[in-house]
């Protein structure tokens, strides 16, 4: 699944308590650097709402650069009535931010997370934190709610970096086997001395995900491959989902990014299209 078209940008945001200097509207800015901070943990500062003016349509929720730690929870509503008290049209209900990623029977016995399963605060570390929500079907809304519950975080405060907010396409047919990766990057410089002695200047890595869409449909390659290559062009924000239906691998199969080329829509069989995906995440 790819988001794309990410609506953030040209709502009107409002609701919470946030730092003056880091305010709600940094979501709308694209270096994840730039956050969004509430000013204490109170619930009723700790959430925020996004208006589109009009009804439009929404897949995928992500939170990208947060900050909450591994007990928090986070709770997303839409629909047509500003208060949310009628007119309710999704509601994800209390959701961990940091899901298990481990089975118990992939952990040792004395480790910390053997019974939860998540991530251990070390294990964190390097990772843009990023939590997506991918709706059961497309929700057509114009407003909307994310509401962060994250009372033990000893920072005092919660932050995020990115809002990713938007409609998703799945290809009819499969991602193609074989043609299909995940894979860790970097630009890590490395210098050797004349001894042989090699020097680093690390750079965070980032994920890259490569797939291709085969036996499309021509009104499916035309009207949604294309497209979106189109609208999107290699600058554009998109949201990589490897699987929607993954949950013990989604927070490393899911991140935000963009297209790295621009490949053609080819004709390989009578009536069919494929295209191939290279996604870079953003950072």
């Amino acid at each position: 699944m790819l988001g794309y078209g990410n609506l953030i940008d040209a709502a009107t945001l409002g609701g919470g308590s946030w730092v003056g200097t880091l305010p709600l509207s940094n979501l709308k800015a694209r270096a994840l650097g730039k956050v969004a901070r509430t000013t204490n943990l109170t619930f009723a500062n700790t959430l925020f709402t996004v208006d589109h003016g009009v009804s439009k349509p929404v897949r995928i929720v992500g939170l990208v650069n947060h900050s909450m730690q591994l007990s928090a929870q986070f709770r997303v509503v839409g629909g047509s009535d500003p208060g949310f008290s009628t007119g309710v049209l999704y509601d994800s209900g209390w959701l961990d931010v940091w899901p298990a990623v481990y089975t118990t029977l992939s952990l040792e016995w004395p480790s910390t997370n053997f019974w939860g399963g998540r991530y251990t605060d070390a294990e964190r570390i390097g990772v843009t934190p990023t939590r997506g929500l991918i709706l059961p079907n497309t929700v057509s809304a114009r407003y909307w709610r994310v509401e962060l519950k994250d009372a033990a975080n000893s920072d005092g405060f919660i932050q995020i970096g990115r809002v990713f907010m938007g409609a998703a396409w799945q290809s009819q047919v499969n991602a193609l086997y074989g043609a299909t990766s995940i894979a860790w990057e970097t630009t890590t410089e490395i210098q050797a001395a004349i001894s042989g002695a090699e020097y680093f200047d690390r750079r965070t890595p980032f994920r890259v995900a490569r797939f291709s869409t085969e036996y499309m449909s021509e009104t499916e390659g035309m009207s949604y491959a294309f497209e979106i290559q189109r609208q999107m062009g290699v600058d554009g924000e998109v949201f990589y989902v490897h699987d929607p239906d993954d949950v013990s691998h989604a927070l490393r199969r899911q991140f935000l990014g963009r297209l790295r080329e621009l490949s053609p829509v080819e004709y390989p069989y009578v009536g069919l299209l494929k295209t191939a995906w290279e996604v870079k995440e953003l950072l």
